[in-house]
C-alpha cells in the first residue's frame, strides 16, 4: 500500500505543498475539506518559503561578517609582527618582564595564536605606546594611534559578527517554526482526505499524493559490491530491497561516459557484467524496480576492470 509521508527535504516539501494547494484550490469544495483549506494552507507554505529565504540571507550576512573580521584580524597580525620587531630593539628577543609590561601574553614574544589574544594585545600596546612614545616608530607603523585604530576596527567587526550570528540563529528558529507549521497543515490535509476519499480514488493524484491503494515504490539497496572477474568482467552483488520485483544495474565508465547508464536488468540480487573495457575505472550502482516505479540509486562503488 502506498503511503503519503511528507518528504524530509525542504525543497520537496515545498513542491508537495504547491501540489496540495493547487488541489485544494480546485477540489476542496467538491471533496468537502473543512479544516485545512487553501486559505490556511497556502499562507503556511508562503511563510515557510519566506522564512527559508530569510535564513539564507542571514547565513550570507554571517559569512560576510566573518570575512570582514578575518580581514581585520589579518591586518592586526601584520601590525603585531612589526610591533614585535620594533620592541625587540629595546627588550631583546627573549621574553622578559618588559615584554610582559607591553602586554605580550603566554610568556612568549611570538604573535599570539588566537584572535582573542591578538585583540587584547592591540589594546595593551595602545596603552603601552601612549605611555612610552619613545618606543613608537612612524616608519614601521608602530604607534599608539595605529594600535587604537586597529583595536576599534577589530572590535567593530567582532560586534558585527556576534550580531549576525544571533540574527542567523533567530532566522533558523523562525524557519524551523514555519516549516513545522507547514508540515502540520499538510498532514491535516492528508488526514482529511483519508476520511473523504476512497483508497483508490484518482482525486488523490490531483493533490500530488499517492492513492493509498497503489503499490509503493521499492526501497533502494543499502549496499553494493563489485568484484573483478576475468578480463572485462565484474561480479556485482547487493542486498535484497523491500518491495523490489527486479533490479537495474547502472554503470559509469570514468573518462568515457557523461552519466550512468543501465547495463543489466535482473530479478536476483546479483549480476555479472561482461564486455567492459579492461583497465578502465567503472562506477556501479543499483536501483530497485516494481510496478509503482523505481527507487533512488543505492550506494556507488568504484572498481578497476581486469
Amino acid at each position: 500500500m502506498a503511503s503519503n509521508e511528507l518528504p524530509d527535504k525542504r525543497d520537496r516539501l515545498f513542491a508537495l505543498g504547491d501540489d496540495i494547494c493547487d488541489g485544494l484550490h480546485t477540489h476542496e469544495a467538491g471533496v468537502g475539506i473543512k479544516q485545512n483549506m487553501e486559505a490556511v494552507v497556502r499562507p503556511a507554505l508562503d511563510a515557510a518559503r519566506a522564512a527559508e529565504a530569510a535564513y539564507g540571507t542571514a547565513q550570507v550576512a554571517r559569512k560576510t561578517a566573518s570575512a570582514t573580521l578575518t580581514a581585520a584580524d589579518t591586518t592586526a597580525r601584520g601590525f603585531l609582527l612589526n610591533a614585535r620587531k620594533r620592541l625587540s630593539m629595546f627588550f631583546g628577543e627573549s621574553y622578559n618582564t618588559e615584554w610582559g609590561a607591553a602586554g605580550w601574553p603566554n610568556n612568549s614574544t611570538g604573535v599570539p595564536g588566537t584572535q582573542d589574544e591578538r585583540f587584547n594585545l592591540l589594546n595593551s600596546l595602545n596603552t603601552y605606546l601612549t605611555g612610552t612614545p619613545a618606543h613608537e616608530s612612524t616608519d614601521m607603523g608602530v604607534t599608539a594611534a595605529q594600535a587604537a585604530t586597529l583595536h576599534t576596527t577589530v572590535s567593530d567587526a567582532r560586534t558585527a559578527l556576534d550580531q549576525k550570528v544571533t540574527e542567523a540563529g533567530q532566522a533558523k528558529s523562525a524557519r524551523d517554526t514555519a516549516e513545522a507549521n507547514l508540515r502540520k497543515r499538510l498532514r491535516g490535509v492528508i488526514t482529511e482526505l483519508d476520511t473523504l476519499l476512497g483508497p483508490d480514488d484518482p482525486l488523490w493524484h490531483a493533490f500530488g499524493l499517492n492513492r493509498p491503494a497503489d503499490e509503493s515504490t521499492p526501497e533502494a539497496p543499502s549496499f553494493t559490491t563489485a568484484t573483478p572477474g576475468g578480463a572485462g568482467i565484474l561480479h556485482v552483488d547487493w542486498d535484497d530491497a523491500l518491495r523490489a520485483d527486479h533490479y537495474r544495474v547502472w554503470i559509469f565508465i570514468v573518462g568515457t561516459d557523461s552519466d550512468f547508464h543501465a547495463e543489466e536488468t535482473v530479478t536476483d540480487s546479483d549480476a555479472t557484467l561482461s564486455g567492459l573495457p579492461s583497465g578502465s575505472t567503472v562506477r556501479v550502482r543499483v536501483t530497485s524496480v516494481n510496478g509503482a516505479g523505481e527507487s533512488a540509486p543505492g550506494p556507488v562503488v568504484e572498481v578497476v576492470v581486469p
